[in-house]
């Protein structure tokens, strides 16, 4: 299995174009995956990323043929991924592996059955960085961390450690400058993930407010919590032993969030796009049904956010 020499990223907003540009500085070749007028736009009006032009090249996917790439980030809102796939198709080879930062539960699954590649999507959670994007620039002051691993049904034994893929990807991130960890259990990381999205990015929205209204006591730190208990809730039913100290962890991470940044789905809502809500809110809503629990916070900000005046 050789190395990894080549990366595509699928989603220029803010995530993706600043991993795109820690890759590209560390020498990697980069592709920015596009289609049709999305591409040319994208050519033309070039990025820019903390002030730097982004030198990655933008590759028209539905124009000639092209190089398998060795890794693909998929950077894209939960709503944009049945697209992005179909952009990225013509550069995936037979040990392509995938990243996806995209939040919710499904991601994953979604690009396995797509690819018929469920050992080459590995599990992952993007977690602590404060990317914004305005116009062609983005700025952020903190990567934050990538934690990844092995998909749950390539993993045999007590503690197999990580599988080659899995080292592939840590080397290729530390080239880039990246910070990562891979815990053994990456579904509980990937329901702490969510938990932390159903808490901090849906009151964040509904109520205009950056991280720093949410390290305090507060209406906004209240509702935060409750969304997040109910997160916690279902979690349990589905077999993921959520507690205490995974609120804990989160609220050490949220202290050292910029006061007056923002979540992406306060952004989102600021700019007038689609939010996440239904897989966030919704998908809680879903398994609070499922198993016979109460989910009022959810379900209220899952009317509140799917409102019309919400777009």
């Amino acid at each position: 299995m050789s190395e990894i020499s080549s990366v595509a990223v699928v989603g220029a907003g803010a995530m993706g174009a600043m991993y795109a540009a820690h890759f590209a500085r560390a020498g990697f070749p980069v592709r920015l995956v596009a289609r049709g007028d999305r591409a040319a736009r994208l050519a033309d009006a070039g990025l820019t990323v903390n002030g730097e032009p982004l030198t990655a090249a933008v590759v028209d996917t539905a124009v000639g043929e092209h190089a398998p790439a060795d890794l693909v980030l998929v950077a894209v809102k939960h709503q944009q991924l049945p697209e992005a796939l179909d952009t990225i198709a013509p550069l995936v080879g037979a040990d392509t592996t995938f990243l996806s930062v995209l939040n919710g539960l499904d991601s994953e699954r979604i690009i396995a059955e797509r690819f018929g590649a469920a050992d080459r999507v590995l599990p992952c959670i993007a977690l602590a960085m404060d990317a914004e994007r305005s116009g062609a620039a983005v700025r952020y002051r903190q990567a934050g961390r990538l934690t990844f691993g092995d998909p749950a049904e390539t993993v045999g034994g007590s503690d197999p450690g990580p599988s080659e893929r899995v080292r592939r990807v840590q080397r290729a991130l530390d080239h880039a400058g990246l910070v990562w960890d891979t815990p053994a259990d990456m579904q509980h990381a990937m329901w702490w993930k969510f938990m932390v999205n159903v808490g901090i990015n849906q009151a964040s929205a509904v109520l205009d407010a950056p991280y720093g209204k949410f390290q305090q006591d507060g209406p906004g730190r209240s509702l935060m919590w409750a969304l997040m208990d109910e997160a916690i809730a279902v979690g349990r039913a589905e077999g993921v032993d959520l507690g205490e100290a995974d609120r804990a962890k989160w609220d050490t991470v949220l202290a050292g969030q910029p006061p007056q940044g923002m979540t992406s789905m306060h952004q989102d809502v600021l700019a007038g796009r689609p939010t996440e809500v239904d897989i966030f809110a919704g998908r809680v809503v879903e398994l609070g049904a499922k198993h016979g629990i109460a989910t009022p916070h959810n379900q209220t900000l899952q009317w509140i956010l799917s409102s019309p005046w919400a777009e």
